[in-house]
């Protein structure tokens, strides 16, 4: 388990976190990837609505392991608690398939998908299709997202990228050589190839974990700790998942919202592809929190993880604004991604307007660490929900009344939600900043104290 050090340093908080920014930049490559195939195989323009509608759902379903990743680096101390928190996401592992095998059901998932998401009659054969076969696609998402946090919560981040490397590597293989000879629709040969993806790296991660748990096994948890119980997961856990299902909500509610807008398909296809080229400047920045939460746990360790966030926010906050607002943009979307020339600038513009991400989500990522922590949760699960209301009122209230239209729609909500959120999560955490995770202590049992058994105390 992780070490508290005195003096930490720039280099070791970045040789931590290299690895797992390559991890995460290199799992969001699968969109951009999955995108350009699905652009050089039949029906590209449908199969590229058609797939964001099913994406945005799959990414719902495993929006959890991100939350399950927080748990596991603020609660897991020891073996005794990693066992609890293994069968813990084991049983929730099983609710997310059941949900996600309802929805794939005819006459449910039909109605789910017209009247949930808003989705047009004639995609929904080709949605359901493509539901079905990414089934499978959650799951191992789970999967390797509690493999990964293991790794990362030993420190052994340097085995962190090399299942997502293998996995880009099949996708480019398959998205790039195999779809576009195919005859097929590419939003249902897309689907299979996501599935294909998602298995391999769910089965590299548990491998890799089982390396390290063979040569190094978890040691007892600390004799003061009170013991884990699912109850307290659930408590800790609850607020997060709602953080994350509000996050990735975003994702069909802006589809939702901009399928009621004229020329739908067209639109959303832009904003899709905008947004995954967007994504991957700051995608490094997920990895963050990871550092903030093993890492960061004294003072000093905060002070300089701070400031190892802010540089990183604004560096690639300039490389964003470098690809967005020079020439390199179209070379990006029309030779690297392919996209038809109907949806290109429309794609630039939306890509300019979500040029500052990465600062806004540097900061986000930062302080909602210091406030987990604390273990407070609901906290970081309230600037998740005023995110989400800022979204609906641009989407919904303001769209109409100014009469915005375009892709740059979903680039001015998602934006502007982010911002948000990011300054709120500045004002919860701030006043954590500097102080010592709390854990749950057992009563000293010299003497009677004031204080119940699962009190939280500071390291």
């Amino acid at each position: 388990m992780p070490n508290r050090s005195a003096t930490l340093s720039y280099r070791a908080l970045a040789v931590f976190f290299l690895p797992l920014a390559v991890a995460q930049v290199l799992q969001t490559l699968r969109n951009p990837l999955l995108d350009a195939g699905m652009s050089r195989a039949p029906d590209p323009q449908t199969s590229l609505a058609a797939f964001a509608v099913v994406a945005s759902v799959v990414q719902i379903l495993s929006a959890s392991g991100t939350a399950i990743s927080s748990a596991y680096f603020v609660l897991v101390r020891g073996q005794q608690s990693y066992q609890v928190i293994r069968s813990y996401v084991v049983v929730y592992t099983s609710v997310i398939t059941a949900f996600a095998v309802l929805i794939a059901l005819p006459n449910i998932g039909d109605a789910f998908f017209k009247h949930v998401m808003g989705t047009p009659e004639h995609l929904i054969p080709d949605v359901m299709t493509m539901m079905r076969i990414s089934l499978p696609v959650p799951i191992f998402n789970l999967i390797r997202q509690f493999y990964l946090a293991q790794l990362a919560h030993r420190q052994h981040s340097n085995l962190v990228w090399i299942g997502p490397a293998i996995g880009e590597a099949v996708l480019v293989v398959l998205a790039l050589g195999l779809l576009p000879m195919l005859t097929i629709s590419g939003g249902i040969s897309g689907a299979f190839v996501w599935m294909v993806v998602a298995v391999l790296e769910g089965l590299l991660a548990l491998g890799f974990v089982q390396y390290v748990n063979r040569r190094a096994p978890y040691p007892d948890d600390p004799a003061t700790d009170a013991p884990l119980d699912y109850r307290y997961v659930t408590s800790f856990l609850v607020p997060l998942v709602l953080t994350q299902v509000a996050l990735v909500s975003g994702h069909p509610l802006i589809n939702a919202g901009l399928l009621r807008l004229p020329n739908p398909e067209p639109t959303v296809a832009a904003f899709r592809v905008a947004f995954s080229i967007s994504m991957l400047p700051m995608t490094a920045l997920v990895a963050l929190r990871q550092v903030v939460l093993v890492l960061g746990r004294d003072p000093e360790g905060q002070r300089r993880a701070r400031i190892f966030a802010y540089t990183l926010g604004l560096t690639l906050a300039g490389l964003m604004v470098l690809v967005a607002f020079t020439p390199l943009n179209e070379i990006v979307v029309r030779r690297l991604i392919g996209a038809p020339q109907s949806i290109t600038s429309d794609t630039i513009v939306a890509m300019q307007i979500m040029a500052a991400f990465p600062i806004f989500m540097a900061v986000r990522q930062f302080y909602q660490s210091m406030t987990m922590h604390q273990r407070k949760t609901g906290l970081v699960a309230l600037t998740a929900a005023i995110r989400l209301l800022v979204m609906v009122a641009l989407l919904f209230v303001f769209t109409p009344i100014l009469g915005w239209t375009g892709a740059g729609v979903g680039a001015i909500t998602r934006i502007g939600a982010m911002g948000t959120e990011a300054l709120m999560a500045y004002l919860v955490g701030r006043k954590f900043f500097g102080l010592d995770p709390v854990t749950r202590s057992m009563p000293n049992p010299s003497f009677k104290s004031a204080k119940p058994v699962n009190s939280e105390q500071s390291d």
